[in-house]
């Protein structure tokens, strides 16, 4: 099709919005491992937390049923925020370098530096659920990894803070703690640790751990007996903090009120026209059971 000024978005838009989603699929996403991706039905939502019964009680004959209630908790919260971007294609550009503009260049590559943003705002929000779950303040007024979450139904409190490096001894310790993490009631909730999740730094050490025969880092014959954990990389996990997590506990939550779209708008008093992304979501957590976080050395 010639390009002619009538036809310049007709042929511009679809074209870019197809760079920027090829450039986008161009590597598998990363949260979709850790998080529970989905769909918000208004700009905010919310998770309330129940209490929980304590363990059956002893009865005779002929009496009344044992009768329990359960207190409300605290409720999680998430709230749809706004991202966009978008970048300006002249006439000029477009007429004079034809082939470039319509194969994602633009200036510097456009379409495909705004997929690159995307993707990176993407996993960055997502990664930073971990990063800062040491010292936010999350619906229960502890941050996410506290050994100080309070139990509405019970006197003692809630455990996911585990300390120290990435070692054999410290992830075992890590799994011990998530094994008996109990719930609102101080029972035990029976949590598993399926997957290990780190930043780069720790991919190595990760996978070493994981898959040795051997206790990994020992020169001995003892047997490596951590089995059953998926190391799970995420590039924006920063440093040398590490996190277990029982994915059959919804706890990290990924919800988008609008999913990303793409679209073009002709520049008023002029012949260019603006090409633009736009999504609204929220990403957090909504339990912090089924964790369990250090940060590190």
């Amino acid at each position: 099709m010639k390009l002619t000024r009538d036809n310049f978005q007709e042929l511009l838009t679809p074209i870019h919005k197809k760079i920027i989603a090829d450039e986008y699929a161009m590597i598998p996403e990363q949260y979709p491992t850790i998080f529970k991706v989905g769909t918000m039905d208004k700009k905010d939502q919310t998770y309330p937390h129940m209490g929980a019964f304590g363990r059956w009680s002893q009865n005779t004959e002929g009496n009344t049923i044992n009768e329990d209630e359960m207190s409300e908790g605290e409720v999680a919260s998430f709230e749809a925020q706004r991202r966009d971007k978008g970048y300006t294609v002249t006439w000029e550009l477009t007429k004079d370098d034809l082939y470039g503009v319509l194969g994602g260049r633009g200036v510097g590559g456009s379409a495909k530096q705004l997929a690159r943003g995307l993707r990176n705002t993407l996993e960055r929000d997502a990664a930073n659920v971990l990063n800062n779950g040491f010292a936010n303040t999350g619906y229960d007024g502890a941050a996410l990894f506290s050994n100080s979450h309070p139990l509405v139904d019970s006197s003692s409190v809630g455990d996911n803070l585990t300390t120290g490096a990435l070692t054999p001894g410290n992830l075992k310790l890590g799994q011990t703690l998530m094994r008996n993490q109990v719930n609102q009631a101080g029972i035990k909730i029976q949590a598993r640790a399926k997957r290990l999740i780190t930043g780069p730094d720790l991919e190595f050490t990760a996978l070493e751990i994981t898959k040795s025969t051997n206790q990994a880092f020992e020169m001995s014959n003892t047997k490596n007996v951590i089995e059953g954990l998926l190391p799970i990389v995420m590039d924006e996990i920063d440093g040398d903090s590490w996190f277990l997590q029982d994915p059959n506990i919804d706890n990290l939550l990924f919800l988008f009120r609008e999913r990303p779209w793409y679209d073009s708008q002709k520049l008023q008093k002029s012949v260019d026209f603006f090409m633009f992304g736009f999504t609204r979501y929220d990403v957090g957590y909504c339990d912090y059971l089924g964790l369990v976080g250090s940060q590190g050395a």
